[in-house]
Order: structure tokens, then C-alpha cells, then sequence
């Protein structure tokens, strides 16, 4: 059985890799994970600063933002995600 998502050249199967790139639809997301779970051993111990710090060269080493480039709260949400497009909203919106 193989898994949906893998890809399957020449009878070898890959399964997906994910990076930040593939597995996070939105940059936000990241920094929540960031503020909520690092470091290891002593959780939502980094100033928001830090936070904006680790999240800017995660995305910078995933080729997703330049070197140079200023992570804050202005910023951050602007952030175009590669793979968010083939993301799949799981529950419609409510009707209103």
C-alpha cells in the first residue's frame, strides 16, 4: 500500500518529505509553535524578539526569505508560504 501523497519513481516510493516549506501553510503558524514549544526544556521562555529571530532563519534556511530580510509583526503575516495552496480547508465556513 502506498500513501497517497508519496511519489513513486521507477517502483521506488518516497514518501513526503516535510520541511517548513511543505508542511506549514502560514509563516504565523510557525512563530506560535516557536513562542509555545522552544526551548525544549523550558517552554515560552524567548521574548517575542527571539521568537521573530528563530522564525526568520528557519524561513531564511528554507529558502523562503531572504538573509536580510526583517522578521516582526508587520511582516510576518505577509510572508507567502510555498506550499499553501495545496492545503485543504477540512471544515467549511460557517454559514452566517
Amino acid at each position: 500500500m502506498v500513501c497517497p501523497s508519496s511519489l513513486v519513481i521507477m517502483g521506488t516510493i518516497y514518501p513526503p518529505v516535510r520541511t517548513i516549506g511543505s508542511y506549514w501553510p502560514y509563516a504565523t503558524t510557525i512563530f506560535d509553535y516557536v513562542r509555545r514549544a522552544m526551548p525544549y526544556i523550558q517552554p515560552h521562555s524567548l521574548s517575542n524578539d527571539e521568537v521573530y529571530a528563530v522564525t526568520a532563519y528557519l524561513l531564511q534556511l528554507n529558502g523562503i526569505i531572504g538573509e536580510h530580510d526583517e522578521m516582526n509583526a508587520q511582516t510576518l503575516p505577509k510572508v507567502k508560504m510555498p506550499n499553501q495552496a495545496n492545503f485543504i480547508v477540512v471544515y467549511p465556513p460557517r454559514a452566517k
